[in-house]
C-alpha cells in the first residue's frame, strides 16, 4: 500500500519557515588568560542595547560557518585571516522558528574595531568568570492565545480549552555593570562544557 512514498521523504520539512542564523563566540589570547569578546548593539538595529555576540541571519548558499565568519569580519571590521574557527559547538532552536548556529573561534591581532551603524561598543570578558561563574536562571512561559475569531465552539471545552503552555530559561550573567542575558546567556551556558573539556561539539 502507497509504495510510490516508500523510501521518500520527509514532505512537509518547513525548513522555508525557519530562520537560520550563526553567532561566532569570539576568544582573543591575552597576558591576562584567554577573553570572551562582546558587543554592544547599536541604536539601528533590533535589541538595541543588547550585549551579544557577532552574528546574524544567513543569506542563501552560505554554510553556517561562512554564516558566522561574514557576520564577524562585518562587524568587527576584521579579515579572514584573523578569524581561527575552533568549532562549532552546536546548533539549538529557539521560539519564533529561528535555528541558531553557535561557533567558537580565536580572534587574531584584533584592536577592538567595530562597525558602528551596527555595534555600540565592544568590550572582553575573561573566560574564567564564565568557567567559574553559574549563571542566575529566571523562567517564562509561553501560552497559546487564539485570535477572537477562533472556531471556539468546533472544540471540545469552547473557549476554556487548556492550551499547552511552555516554560523556557531565561540565563543572566552579571559581570561588573554588564547584563548579559537572553541568547548570548544561553549560548555561554551551552559552550561551557565544552570549554571546560566536557561533550561533543556538533559535527553536523
Amino acid at each position: 500500500m502507497y509504495e510510490w512514498l516508500r523510501g521518500k521523504g520527509p514532505f512537509f520539512e518547513e525548513a522555508g519557515k525557519v530562520r537560520c542564523s550563526s553567532i561566532m563566540m569570539c576568544l582573543i589570547d591575552t597576558e591576562d588568560g584567554p577573553q570572551v569578546l562582546f558587543e554592544k548593539r547599536s541604536s539601528n538595529v533590533h535589541q538595541p542595547g543588547d550585549i551579544s555576540f557577532p552574528g546574524g541571519g544567513r543569506e542563501n548558499g552560505e554554510t553556517p560557518e561562512e554564516n558566522a565568519v561574514r557576520e564577524t569580519m562585518e562587524e568587527l571590521l576584521v579579515d579572514r585571516s584573523q578569524i581561527d574557527v575552533i568549532a562549532c559547538l552546536g546548533t539549538f532552536t529557539r521560539m519564533l522558528n529561528v535555528r541558531l548556529d553557535l561557533f567558537l573561534c580565536e580572534l587574531k591581532d584584533y584592536d577592538m574595531t567595530f562597525e558602528p551603524e551596527e555595534v555600540e561598543e565592544v568590550f572582553t570578558v575573561p573566560l574564567e568568570f564564565f568557567l567559574e561563574t553559574e549563571p542566575q536562571v529566571y523562567n517564562t512561559v509561553a501560552e497559546v492565545r487564539p485570535e477572537e475569531d477562533f472556531p471556539f465552539g468546533d472544540i471540545v471545552g469552547g473557549r476554556n480549552y487548556r492550551w499547552a503552555r511552555s516554560r523556557d530559561k531565561v540565563y543572566f550573567y552579571y559581570y561588573k555593570d554588564r547584563v548579559i542575558w537572553g541568547l548570548t546567556a544561553m549560548a555561554i551556558v551551552r559552550a561551557v562544557p565544552f570549554l571546560k573539556g566536557r561533550g561533543e561539539a556538533d559535527e553536523g
